[in-house]
């Protein structure tokens, strides 16, 4: 049997965590560090989780963002798992594409209110469960 699990990463609570908590069953919600990293590649190795989905909010401590997708990218099951990068001012996008170019960059542009939460969280899901 196929366990999946949602991580949250981020360094404070914020509207993203709210709508993957509204979506999601099951989310774990933490803060993206080295200790961090190490339960994730734990349970990655050990069958615990056999399916992730990251999603990371590098709206705040971008710098110590970055060191934790480094390890992650270096890890051979969690390099290979969806990574959702959200948080981001436009200004700051086309530097994380570019240094990140197999992660979904979500940009909100314009009033959050307005944002297509939705169409993003069913992509979420649907890398959750599997499907291509």
């Amino acid at each position: 049997m196929s366990t999946a699990m949602m991580y949250y990463l981020a360094w404070h609570e914020d509207d993203w965590l709210d709508e993957v908590l509204d979506r999601f069953p099951e989310v774990n919600a933490i803060v993206p560090t080295a200790k961090t990293f190490e339960m994730l590649a734990e349970q990655r190795q050990s069958g615990e989780v056999t399916r992730a989905v990251l999603v990371l909010n590098a709206a705040q401590e971008q710098e110590r963002c970055r060191t934790f997708l480094k390890l992650c990218l270096e890890h051979e099951q969690l390099s290979s798992d969806p990574l959702y990068i959200v948080g981001l001012k436009p200004e700051e996008e086309e530097a994380w594409r570019e240094a990140y170019p197999t992660a979904k960059i979500i940009v909100i542009t314009g009033f959050a209110v307005e944002f297509d939460y939705d169409a993003v969280l069913a992509r979420m899901e649907s890398d959750l469960e599997g499907a291509n």
